[in-house]
Protein backbone atom coordinates (compact mmCIF):
# COMPACT_ATOMS: atom_id res chain seq x y z
CA UNK A 1 0.00 0.00 0.00
CA UNK A 2 1.27 3.44 -0.93
CA UNK A 3 0.05 6.47 1.04
CA UNK A 4 1.03 10.09 0.55
CA UNK A 5 0.57 12.50 3.43
CA UNK A 6 0.54 15.98 1.93
CA UNK A 7 -1.09 19.38 2.07
CA UNK A 8 -2.07 19.82 -1.55
CA UNK A 9 -0.64 23.13 -2.65
CA UNK A 10 2.69 23.44 -0.82
CA UNK A 11 5.75 23.34 -3.05
CA UNK A 12 7.05 20.02 -1.74
CA UNK A 13 3.60 18.40 -1.80
CA UNK A 14 3.16 19.39 -5.44
CA UNK A 15 6.57 18.00 -6.37
CA UNK A 16 5.78 14.51 -5.11
CA UNK A 17 2.16 14.52 -6.24
CA UNK A 18 3.22 15.47 -9.77
CA UNK A 19 5.94 12.83 -9.80
CA UNK A 20 3.46 10.08 -8.89
CA UNK A 21 0.98 11.26 -11.53
CA UNK A 22 3.67 11.56 -14.23
CA UNK A 23 4.71 7.96 -13.56
CA UNK A 24 1.15 6.68 -13.24
CA UNK A 25 1.75 5.27 -9.75
CA UNK A 26 -1.52 4.90 -7.77
CA UNK A 27 -1.53 6.05 -4.17
CA UNK A 28 -3.89 6.84 -1.30
CA UNK A 29 -4.09 10.57 -0.62
CA UNK A 30 -3.88 11.63 3.05
CA UNK A 31 -4.53 15.36 3.13
CA UNK A 32 -3.30 17.35 6.13
CA UNK A 33 -4.68 20.85 6.75
CA UNK A 34 -1.68 22.95 7.71
CA UNK A 35 -3.86 25.85 8.77
CA UNK A 36 -5.22 23.56 11.50
CA UNK A 37 -1.69 22.31 12.22
CA UNK A 38 -2.63 18.69 11.62
CA UNK A 39 1.02 18.13 10.69
CA UNK A 40 1.92 18.61 14.36
CA UNK A 41 -0.42 15.90 15.67
CA UNK A 42 1.40 13.12 17.56
CA UNK A 43 0.26 10.46 15.08
CA UNK A 44 1.83 12.35 12.18
CA UNK A 45 5.00 13.21 14.10
CA UNK A 46 5.45 9.46 14.59
CA UNK A 47 5.76 9.23 10.79
CA UNK A 48 7.69 12.43 10.21
CA UNK A 49 9.48 13.77 13.31
CA UNK A 50 10.06 17.11 11.56
CA UNK A 51 6.31 17.74 11.31
CA UNK A 52 6.49 18.74 7.65
CA UNK A 53 4.88 17.48 4.47
CA UNK A 54 5.02 15.39 2.43
CA UNK A 55 5.59 11.91 3.83
CA UNK A 56 5.35 8.80 1.68
CA UNK A 57 4.38 5.61 3.51
CA UNK A 58 5.06 2.40 1.58
CA UNK A 59 3.74 -0.75 3.22
CA UNK A 60 3.91 0.94 6.60
CA UNK A 61 7.41 2.37 6.19
CA UNK A 62 7.70 6.18 6.04
CA UNK A 63 10.01 8.06 3.68
CA UNK A 64 10.49 11.79 4.30
CA UNK A 65 11.92 14.80 2.40
CA UNK A 66 10.58 15.37 -1.10
CA UNK A 67 14.04 14.96 -2.72
CA UNK A 68 14.49 11.56 -1.04
CA UNK A 69 10.88 10.54 -1.70
CA UNK A 70 11.23 11.13 -5.43
CA UNK A 71 14.51 9.21 -5.58
CA UNK A 72 12.75 6.35 -3.79
CA UNK A 73 9.82 6.42 -6.21
CA UNK A 74 12.21 6.17 -9.17
CA UNK A 75 14.08 3.30 -7.50
CA UNK A 76 11.01 1.24 -6.61
CA UNK A 77 8.25 1.84 -9.13
CA UNK A 78 8.03 1.13 -12.82
CA UNK A 79 6.48 3.49 -15.33
CA UNK A 80 7.97 6.31 -17.31
CA UNK A 81 11.53 6.95 -16.09
CA UNK A 82 12.17 10.51 -14.92
CA UNK A 83 15.91 10.12 -14.39
CA UNK A 84 17.98 10.34 -17.60
CA UNK A 85 19.84 7.22 -18.68
CA UNK A 86 22.93 9.24 -19.67
CA UNK A 87 25.16 9.73 -16.57
CA UNK A 88 26.01 13.34 -17.43
CA UNK A 89 22.36 14.27 -17.89
CA UNK A 90 21.43 12.35 -14.74
CA UNK A 91 24.00 14.41 -12.82
CA UNK A 92 22.44 17.58 -14.25
CA UNK A 93 18.97 16.38 -13.25
CA UNK A 94 20.09 15.61 -9.72
CA UNK A 95 21.81 18.97 -9.46
CA UNK A 96 18.59 20.82 -10.21
CA UNK A 97 16.57 18.56 -7.94
CA UNK A 98 19.08 19.47 -5.23
CA UNK A 99 18.91 23.19 -6.10
CA UNK A 100 15.13 23.09 -5.62
CA UNK A 101 15.60 21.49 -2.21
CA UNK A 102 18.42 23.86 -1.22
CA UNK A 103 16.57 27.08 -2.16
CA UNK A 104 13.34 25.96 -0.49
CA UNK A 105 14.01 27.64 2.90
CA UNK A 106 14.44 31.02 1.20
CA UNK A 107 11.25 30.42 -0.80
CA UNK A 108 9.41 29.49 2.39
CA UNK A 109 10.66 32.62 4.16
CA UNK A 110 9.43 35.02 1.47
CA UNK A 111 6.17 33.10 1.03
CA UNK A 112 5.37 33.34 4.73
CA UNK A 113 6.45 36.98 4.81
CA UNK A 114 4.29 37.97 1.84
CA UNK A 115 1.26 35.68 2.19
CA UNK A 116 0.93 34.63 5.83
CA UNK A 117 1.72 37.62 8.04
CA UNK A 118 -1.82 38.91 8.28
CA UNK A 119 -3.25 35.47 9.06
CA UNK A 120 -0.68 34.56 11.70
CA UNK A 121 -0.67 38.05 13.14
CA UNK A 122 -4.40 37.73 13.85
CA UNK A 123 -3.86 34.73 16.14
CA UNK A 124 -4.11 35.20 19.89
CA UNK A 125 -0.84 35.04 21.82
CA UNK A 126 -1.76 31.77 23.56
CA UNK A 127 -2.26 30.06 20.18
CA UNK A 128 0.95 31.49 18.71
CA UNK A 129 3.02 30.29 21.66
CA UNK A 130 1.21 26.95 21.81
CA UNK A 131 1.67 26.17 18.11
CA UNK A 132 5.32 27.24 18.24
CA UNK A 133 5.92 24.95 21.20
CA UNK A 134 4.64 21.99 19.16
CA UNK A 135 7.07 22.62 16.28
CA UNK A 136 10.02 20.23 16.56
CA UNK A 137 12.31 22.03 14.05
CA UNK A 138 13.91 25.25 15.40
CA UNK A 139 14.15 26.89 11.95
CA UNK A 140 10.43 26.41 11.30
CA UNK A 141 9.57 27.61 14.80
CA UNK A 142 11.64 30.74 14.23
CA UNK A 143 9.94 31.39 10.86
CA UNK A 144 6.50 30.95 12.41
CA UNK A 145 7.20 33.32 15.32
CA UNK A 146 8.83 35.87 13.03
CA UNK A 147 5.86 35.84 10.65
CA UNK A 148 3.40 36.19 13.53
CA UNK A 149 5.43 39.18 14.70
CA UNK A 150 7.29 41.83 12.72
CA UNK A 151 8.16 39.64 9.74
CA UNK A 152 11.45 39.71 7.86
CA UNK A 153 13.63 42.78 8.27
CA UNK A 154 14.34 44.70 5.08
CA UNK A 155 17.89 43.37 4.77
CA UNK A 156 16.73 39.81 5.46
CA UNK A 157 14.04 40.04 2.80
CA UNK A 158 16.53 41.49 0.31
CA UNK A 159 19.01 38.70 1.05
CA UNK A 160 16.41 35.97 0.44
CA UNK A 161 15.30 37.49 -2.85
CA UNK A 162 18.92 38.00 -3.97
CA UNK A 163 19.58 34.28 -3.43
CA UNK A 164 16.43 33.37 -5.37
CA UNK A 165 17.32 35.74 -8.22
CA UNK A 166 20.81 34.27 -8.52
CA UNK A 167 19.37 30.77 -8.66
CA UNK A 168 16.87 31.79 -11.36
CA UNK A 169 19.61 33.36 -13.46
CA UNK A 170 21.55 30.09 -13.35
CA UNK A 171 18.40 28.17 -14.25
CA UNK A 172 17.77 30.49 -17.20
CA UNK A 173 21.22 29.72 -18.57
CA UNK A 174 20.88 25.97 -17.91
CA UNK A 175 17.65 25.77 -19.95
CA UNK A 176 19.54 26.41 -23.22
CA UNK A 177 18.93 24.67 -25.60
CA UNK A 178 15.82 23.21 -23.92
CA UNK A 179 13.01 22.40 -24.11
CA UNK A 180 13.58 20.81 -20.66
CA UNK A 181 16.38 21.07 -18.15
CA UNK A 182 18.03 17.89 -19.51
CA UNK A 183 17.22 18.56 -23.14
CA UNK A 184 14.60 16.52 -24.95
CA UNK A 185 13.45 14.41 -22.01
CA UNK A 186 11.34 15.66 -19.12
CA UNK A 187 12.93 14.73 -15.79
CA UNK A 188 12.80 15.04 -12.02
CA UNK A 189 14.83 18.23 -12.38
CA UNK A 190 11.85 19.81 -14.15
CA UNK A 191 9.37 18.43 -11.60
CA UNK A 192 11.39 19.72 -8.66
CA UNK A 193 12.06 23.14 -10.14
CA UNK A 194 8.50 23.70 -11.35
CA UNK A 195 7.13 24.04 -7.81
CA UNK A 196 9.86 26.58 -7.03
CA UNK A 197 9.57 28.63 -10.22
CA UNK A 198 5.77 28.62 -10.10
CA UNK A 199 5.88 29.98 -6.54
CA UNK A 200 8.28 32.75 -7.57
CA UNK A 201 5.91 33.53 -10.44
CA UNK A 202 3.08 33.95 -7.94
CA UNK A 203 5.09 36.22 -5.66
CA UNK A 204 7.07 38.14 -8.34
CA UNK A 205 5.16 37.78 -11.63
CA UNK A 206 7.26 40.43 -13.35
CA UNK A 207 10.43 38.39 -12.85
CA UNK A 208 9.52 35.92 -15.60
CA UNK A 209 9.55 38.57 -18.33
CA UNK A 210 13.27 39.16 -17.76
CA UNK A 211 13.98 35.43 -18.12
CA UNK A 212 12.42 34.33 -21.45
CA UNK A 213 13.72 30.74 -21.40
CA UNK A 214 12.29 30.24 -17.92
CA UNK A 215 9.02 31.89 -18.92
CA UNK A 216 8.63 29.55 -21.93
CA UNK A 217 9.64 26.52 -19.85
CA UNK A 218 7.06 27.45 -17.22
CA UNK A 219 4.32 27.73 -19.85
CA UNK A 220 5.24 24.31 -21.32
CA UNK A 221 5.33 22.79 -17.86
CA UNK A 222 1.94 24.16 -16.85
CA UNK A 223 0.38 22.66 -19.99
CA UNK A 224 1.34 19.10 -19.01
CA UNK A 225 -1.70 16.94 -18.04
CA UNK A 226 -0.11 15.92 -14.72
CA UNK A 227 0.54 19.56 -13.86
CA UNK A 228 -2.98 20.61 -14.81
CA UNK A 229 -4.28 18.02 -12.36
CA UNK A 230 -1.85 18.64 -9.51
CA UNK A 231 -1.72 22.44 -9.71
CA UNK A 232 -5.51 22.94 -9.81
CA UNK A 233 -6.43 25.56 -7.21
CA UNK A 234 -9.18 23.38 -5.73
CA UNK A 235 -9.52 19.64 -6.18
CA UNK A 236 -10.17 16.44 -4.25
CA UNK A 237 -6.54 16.50 -3.09
CA UNK A 238 -6.44 20.26 -2.63
CA UNK A 239 -9.66 21.34 -0.88
CA UNK A 240 -10.64 24.90 -0.08
CA UNK A 241 -8.75 26.27 2.90
CA UNK A 242 -10.62 26.91 6.16
CA UNK A 243 -11.93 30.38 6.86
CA UNK A 244 -11.24 32.29 10.01
CA UNK A 245 -8.23 32.31 12.29
CA UNK A 246 -7.02 29.16 14.04
CA UNK A 247 -7.30 29.06 17.82
CA UNK A 248 -6.07 26.35 20.16
CA UNK A 249 -9.01 27.01 22.47
CA UNK A 250 -11.50 26.48 19.65
CA UNK A 251 -9.69 23.31 18.56
CA UNK A 252 -9.97 21.72 22.01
Amino acid sequence: MLELYHSGSTTCSKQVRQHLVEKGVPYVSRYLELWRYENLAPAYLALNPNGVVPTLVHDGRPIINSFCIMEYIEDVFSGRPLRPADPILRAKQRHWSWVADEIHPAIADVTYDQNMRRRLGAMDRETIEGVAAMMPVPERRERFLRTAGAGLRDHERAERWARIAAMLDQFEAALVPGPWICGADYSLGDVSMLAIVARVGELKPDWMAARPCTKDWLARSMARPAVTKVYAAVSEECPERPRGVFSLRAAE
